[in-house]
């Protein structure tokens, strides 16, 4: 990604402006590179040294801040999808924390890897969208696995109940090839509104939406020239995703071809009735990408 100025953080991290003005952390140590945009806290790029992409990202992806960014890992918080009906109509789909701009509180080097924190509180923009006063935090660890931590403090006097997701973007090879398991048998499919069982491994012929209920607490993807596994914690299923040819062509920010490159495996709280944080407490979904 071209950058207009760079400033070093650390010894393996600095931030640097995109041509268009994106404020991007670039990390690069012994173990891998990686890229996370300040603007909707978002891993944008993750590459162990040696080795293929293993985060996707549209080659027609916004990156002025003007819209949500096609690819990476989004933050879909505080809900999944629609909001809720209680909440109103015309609320952006998957909340407001991917679009909104966070604080970098610190970057240090480690021997396992460059740690990142970031974090977003309510604010005006927030409480117009979302009543709550909440704080967000987000830790990312960069080394030989890339470790996502998003946590919801509640700060307010009430219980707060939200749902989410690391909408975790993948780089595959080939999708005719793709095999993926540890989904668990039930699944609750977006497209045809039915709910169905995985009876054996999952493989790709069209375009897919669903919600496993059921997940392993591991998931491995093998697309016919390398594996890759997602752990999740904290998290109440997995969704995988893929647009297919017809939905890539509808897509103004991904190429016609993109879902020949792309699939979806999201650590998700996707249940109607989510998590609910007491006043003080706190809740954290984790993802870990190896």
């Amino acid at each position: 990604m071209q950058s207009t100025s760079q400033r070093p953080l650390t010894a393996h991290c600095q931030l640097a402006n995109t041509a268009a003005g994106l404020p991007v952390l670039t990390i690069h140590n012994r173990f891998a590179k990686a890229e996370i945009s300040l603007f909707g806290a978002q891993v944008l790029h993750y590459q162990r040294h040696d080795e293929p992409a293993s985060i996707w990202l549209s080659n027609r992806a916004v990156l002025d801040g003007s819209k949500p960014i096609r690819g990476g890992i989004p933050l879909c918080w505080p809900w999944f999808g629609p909001a809720p009906a209680h909440l109103g109509h015309g609320l952006p789909s998957h909340g407001f924390a991917r679009t909104q701009r966070w604080a970098l509180d610190g970057v240090s080097d480690h021997a396992d890897g460059t740690l990142v924190h970031l974090s977003l509180h309510d604010s005006d923009t927030t409480r117009a969208l979302w009543a709550h006063p909440f704080e967000l935090e987000l830790d990312v660890l960069v080394g030989r696995e890339l470790s996502l931590v998003l946590t919801t403090r509640n700060s307010g006097n009430q219980p707060l109940t939200y749902r989410g997701a690391l909408h975790t973007y993948l780089a595959i090879s080939n999708p005719d090839v793709v095999r993926v398991t540890g989904l668990g048998p039930a699944y609750s499919d977006k497209l045809t509104g039915q709910d169905g069982q995985q009876r054996d491994v999952l493989t790709l012929n069209g375009p897919l939406d669903r919600v496993y209920w059921q997940p392993e607490t591991e998931v491995n993807i093998w697309d016919g020239e390398r594996s890759l596994k997602v752990t999740s914690g904290h998290h109440d299923s997995i969704v995988v995703w893929t647009p297919w040819q017809e939905g890539s062509v509808a897509l103004a920010d991904m190429s016609d071809d993109g879902y020949l490159t792309m699939l979806c495996v999201e650590t998700a709280i996707a249940s109607e009735q989510g998590v609910t944080v007491a006043p003080d407490e706190e809740h954290s979904l984790t993802t870990i990408i190896v």
